[in-house]
C-alpha cells in the first residue's frame, strides 16, 4: 500500500488541476470575437467611395457620348467635303521590288514615265555608278516612344507632293502644315505662326499636324511609314 500511494496522490492532484483550471476574462472572449474596421474599411462601407463616384461618373459620361453621336445627324456640307482625303493623282507605272537593306531597283528605259511636278532625287556617290537608295528614313525620338518619317531630297511643286502624299498614305488634311511658310488650298504660300522653328513647328509634328516641311526639301511625317512611302515613290519610277 505504501507503493500505491504516491500514485494516488498524484493522479489527484492532476485531477484537480484539470477541473479546477481558470476560465479567461471576459474581455479577453470579445476581443477573439470583436474586430474594429479601418477608416478605409468604413470609408467604402458606409460613406461613398471617390474611386468608385469616378467609375461610374466616367460611364455615365462614355453612355451620354455615345447617345449623342447615335442621334447626330451626318450631313456633309462644303466645309466637310474640303477635310476629306484627297484622291490620288498619278497612277503607279510599275512594281517595284526592295531588298533587305530597302534598295529598289529604278525601272528600265521600257517604262514611260510621265512627268510629274514634283521630283524625289536618289542618293548620289555609289560605286560603279550604282543607283542609290531613294532617301526615306525613320526617326526615332523621346527616348524610343515617337517615331517619324523623314523624307530628303524633294524639289518641285510641294504642295502637289504633299496632296498626292496625303492621298496615298489616306490621311487627313491637317489643321496646319508645320513650316515656315504653309501652304494654302490653292497653292498659294502664306506666312504662318510657326516660322523660325518656334512654336507648333519646334514640338514637331503630331497627331493633329502630322506634317512638317523642313529646310532642303525635308518633309517629315507623323509614324513610321517608310514602307509605304518607298513604295509609292519607287512605283512613280523615282
Amino acid at each position: 500500500m505504501s507503493l500505491i500511494r504516491p500514485f494516488t496522490s498524484l493522479h489527484r492532484c492532476t485531477q484537480s488541476i484539470i477541473h479546477h483550471r481558470p476560465s479567461p476574462p471576459p474581455h479577453a472572449l470579445l476581443q477573439t470575437i470583436r474586430s474594429k474596421h479601418s477608416n478605409t474599411q468604413v470609408k467604402r462601407l458606409f460613406k461613398n467611395n471617390p474611386a468608385n463616384l469616378r467609375i461610374l461618373a466616367r460611364r455615365a459620361a462614355e453612355k451620354s457620348a455615345s447617345v449623342q453621336e447615335s442621334t447626330k445627324e451626318t450631313t456633309v456640307d462644303a466645309a466637310d467635303a474640303n477635310n476629306s482625303i484627297p484622291t490620288r493623282t498619278y497612277k503607279q507605272v510599275f512594281r517595284p521590288k526592295f531588298l533587305t537593306n530597302g534598295w529598289s531597283a529604278p525601272p528600265g528605259p521600257e517604262v514611260e514615265i510621265p512627268k510629274y511636278p514634283f521630283h524625289v532625287e536618289r542618293t548620289g556617290n555609289k560605286p560603279f555608278g550604282a543607283e542609290g537608295f531613294l532617301p526615306v528614313y525613320k526617326d526615332v525620338r523621346v527616348h524610343g516612344t515617337k517615331f517619324t518619317t523623314i523624307i530628303r531630297n524633294v524639289s518641285g511643286d510641294i504642295p502637289a507632293f504633299l496632296t498626292e502624299l496625303q492621298a496615298v498614305l489616306q490621311m487627313p488634311p491637317p489643321k496646319k502644315i508645320l513650316n515656315t511658310y504653309a501652304t494654302g488650298g490653292t497653292g498659294s504660300h502664306r506666312p504662318n505662326a510657326a516660322r523660325h522653328g518656334g512654336g507648333e513647328a519646334g514640338r514637331g509634328v503630331c497627331q493633329e499636324n502630322p506634317i512638317r516641311i523642313r529646310a532642303g526639301g525635308t518633309i517629315e511625317l507623323h509614324g513610321n511609314v517608310v514602307r509605304k512611302v518607298k513604295s509609292w515613290l519607287a512605283g512613280l519610277g523615282f
